[in-house]
């Protein structure tokens, strides 16, 4: 069975997507066997594509998860060393 989740998460500037991109795109290489992780930024939309091929449900979920964490954490650490980029914070509210 293929697997695929595409998650868009809206920032307030380019800048601020890019950066979380660099922080979190190294974490996406030692993605579990049969998962394939895409990232971009189309302007201030950061999206993520996740798909897994011949993978239990729970590893495409846990994989998910991770990818939140991660991404929480570089925006804090983003937010409290820049002196913040915005996103829509209900967003973020949902990740935690």
């Amino acid at each position: 069975m293929i697997y695929e989740i595409v998650i868009r998460i809206p920032f307030r500037y380019e800048n601020i997507c890019l950066s979380i991109l660099k922080a979190i795109q190294p974490d996406n290489m030692l993605a579990p066997r049969g998962i394939d992780i895409e990232m971009i930024c189309q302007d201030t939309i950061l999206k993520i594509i996740v798909k897994g091929i011949d993978v239990n449900v729970l590893t495409i979920r846990n994989t998910v998860e991770d990818i939140f964490i991660h991404l929480l954490s570089a925006y804090k650490v983003l937010i409290n060393t820049k002196g913040g980029g915005s996103i829509d914070i209900k967003t973020f509210k949902r990740m935690q």
